[in-house]
C-alpha cells in the first residue's frame, strides 16, 4: 500500500548534507563573474588615470592664474606714481622688483612682469606666472595682461 505524502510536506523535508539546489551560484559562475568584473576594471583604469592627470593640471592652472591675479592687483592697487610702477622689467626674465622668482618658496614657480608707459596716464602691465617642472607634463606660462589710467 502506498501512501501519498501532500505536496507541502515535500518542500519542507530537510535537506540532506552537502545537498547542492538551484538557489545558490556554483564555483565556476563565480570565477566567470568575477573575470568579467576584473576585465571591465581593466578598461576603466586608463580613463580614471586620465581623469586624475586632467584634474591635476586643471588645479595647477587654477593656482598659477590665482597667484598672478593676486600681484596684478596689487600692482594695479598702487598709486599711479607709486615706484614700482616705474617702467621696466621683462616677462622672459627674472628682474628685481618685477619678478617673483621663486614664488612662495617654490623654486618651480614664477611671476614676472613688465611695465610699459603707453600715454601720459595709461601704463601697460604684461604678466607672466609659469611653472617649470610639473609633475603632470611640459612647464606652463599663463600671460595677463592690463593697463594701469590715473584718473586724476
Amino acid at each position: 500500500m502506498r501512501t501519498h505524502r501532500p505536496a507541502h510536506r515535500l518542500a519542507q523535508r530537510p535537506k540532506a548534507e552537502g545537498y547542492c539546489g538551484g538557489d545558490g551560484f556554483t564555483l565556476l559562475e563565480v570565477i566567470v563573474a568575477t573575470g568579467l568584473v576584473g576585465l571591465v576594471a581593466l578598461a576603466v583604469a586608463p580613463l580614471m588615470l586620465m581623469a586624475v592627470q586632467t584634474s591635476a593640471v586643471a588645479q595647477e592652472a587654477t593656482e598659477l592664474t590665482n597667484s598672478g591675479t593676486e600681484q596684478m592687483e596689487t600692482l594695479r592697487a598702487l598709486p599711479f606714481t607709486d615706484g614700482q610702477l616705474a617702467a621696466g622689467g621683462s616677462v622672459v626674465s627674472s628682474d628685481p622688483g618685477y619678478s617673483l622668482d621663486p614664488y612662495d618658496g617654490n623654486v618651480d614657480r614664477y611671476i614676472r612682469w613688465q611695465i610699459t608707459d603707453a600715454g601720459d596716464a595709461r601704463k601697460h602691465i604684461e604678466m607672466a606666472i609659469g611653472i617649470r617642472k610639473s609633475i603632470w607634463g611640459p612647464p606652463r606660462e599663463i600671460l595677463l595682461e592690463t593697463y594701469r589710467t590715473d584718473l586724476q
